[in-house]
C-alpha cells in the first residue's frame, strides 16, 4: 500500500458515475487512477481529485495494469484564492499539463512535484497578503506603460470542510534551488516565468540570465536582447547597432525575474521562456491549456 502526496494534473469522465484522474504524486511520479462513483455527490473522493488540488491518497499499486484503484484521499488544498484568479487559474493549468505531457514517466519526479506545490501555493496567496514592494518594476522605455490592472474577483468556495488559507509567500522546497544569482519574486507577476526558468534548470535546459553568450561578461541592467531558440542573452555592447529582436517588455521582463521585481507584462517573458522549453523538448502536441491562458490574456488587456 502506497500513501503519498498528489496534485490532480487532469480529470476526465470514464462513465456517468466515474473518473479517470492523471495525478503527479511526491513519490511515484505521475499515475493514473480510476475513480469509480468519484462524480457522486456522496463519494468519499470529493473535492480531493479536484483538478489542481494538492491531496493525500492512498492505493496499491499494480504494476499490471495502467490505471491504479484509490483507496483514500482528502485534500490538502484546494487552492481556492487561485481558483479566484481566472489568469492565475489559467497559468497552473498550462504547468500542469506540461508536467503531464513531457515531464518522464515511470520514475519519481520529486522536484517536479516540489516546484509545481511550490507555484500553486504562491498563485493561491491573497493579493492583501503578498508582501509590499516599493521598488517593484523594471522601466520600459518611453511609451510603454507598466501598469497591470487586475479584475475583480468573482468569489469560488472549496468543498466543505476545506478551507485552507496562505498567510505569506511560500519558499522555495527544500532540496529545490534556484539559478545561481536569480532572486525569489515577491508577488504572482513571476511565478509562472519562474516556473518555467525552474523547470527548464531541472530538466537540463539551463538559462543563464546573469552573463553575455558573445563575450562572457556580466549583463548589467536589463539585457539588449535574448535569442528563444538558443537561450542566448546579448549585452549592450556586444549588440551595437543591432536592432534586437526581442521586445523590450521581454528584456525588461527577464531583468524583473532576475531581481525578484514585479513584472510589468509577465506575458512577454512568459511566451520566451515557453518558445525556449519548445526549441528543446519540442511540443509535438498542442498544449490545449495555451489556448484558454491566451484568451485569458486578452481579456485581461480588455481591462486594463
Amino acid at each position: 500500500m502506497i500513501k503519498t502526496r498528489a496534485i490532480v494534473l487532469h480529470r476526465f469522465p470514464y462513465s456517468d458515475s466515474s473518473w479517470i484522474v492523471k495525478a503527479l504524486t511526491e513519490e511515484t511520479g505521475t499515475v493514473s487512477f480510476i475513480v469509480k462513483g468519484g462524480k457522486r455527490k456522496d463519494s468519499p473522493f470529493r473535492g480531493a481529485l479536484d483538478p489542481l488540488a494538492l491531496c493525500e491518497i492512498v492505493y496499491r499499486e499494480n504494476p499490471n495494469t495502467e490505471l491504479q484503484f484509490l483507496k483514500e484521499a482528502s485534500v490538502i488544498n484546494w487552492h481556492p484564492h487561485l481558483r479566484e484568479d481566472l489568469l492565475a487559474l489559467a497559468k497552473a493549468q498550462v504547468m500542469a499539463e506540461i508536467v503531464l505531457r513531457y515531464a518522464p514517466a515511470g520514475v519519481p519526479l520529486e522536484g517536479e512535484f516540489a516546484l509545481l506545490e511550490e507555484a500553486l501555493a504562491a498563485l493561491d496567496v491573497p493579493d492583501n497578503k503578498l508582501p509590499a514592494d516599493d521598488n517593484s518594476e523594471v522601466k520600459l522605455p518611453a511609451g510603454n506603460s507598466p501598469e497591470v490592472k487586475q479584475p475583480a474577483d468573482s468569489e469560488v468556495k472549496p468543498p466543505a470542510g476545506n478551507s485552507p488559507e496562505q498567510d505569506a509567500t511560500p519558499s522555495l522546497p527544500a532540496g529545490i534551488k534556484p539559478p545561481a544569482g536569480i532572486k525569489q519574486p515577491a508577488n504572482k507577476s513571476g511565478v509562472f516565468a519562474r516556473w518555467l526558468l525552474d523547470i527548464c534548470e531541472l530538466w537540463g535546459y539551463h538559462l543563464d540570465m546573469n552573463f553575455c553568450s558573445r563575450c562572457d561578461h556580466q549583463i548589467e541592467g536589463v539585457p539588449a536582447d535574448f535569442h528563444p531558440e538558443t537561450g542566448a542573452f546579448v549585452c549592450k555592447s556586444c549588440l551595437g547597432v543591432e536592432t534586437p529582436r526581442a521586445r523590450p517588455e521581454t528584456l525588461a521582463g527577464f531583468e524583473a525575474l532576475r531581481t525578484g521585481r514585479a513584472i510589468a507584462h509577465p506575458e512577454f517573458v512568459e511566451n520566451a521562456l515557453l518558445a525556449y522549453l519548445r526549441s528543446h523538448i519540442g511540443f509535438m502536441r498542442e498544449i490545449n491549456s495555451l489556448k484558454f491562458l491566451n484568451e485569458t490574456r486578452k481579456l485581461y488587456d480588455r481591462s486594463r
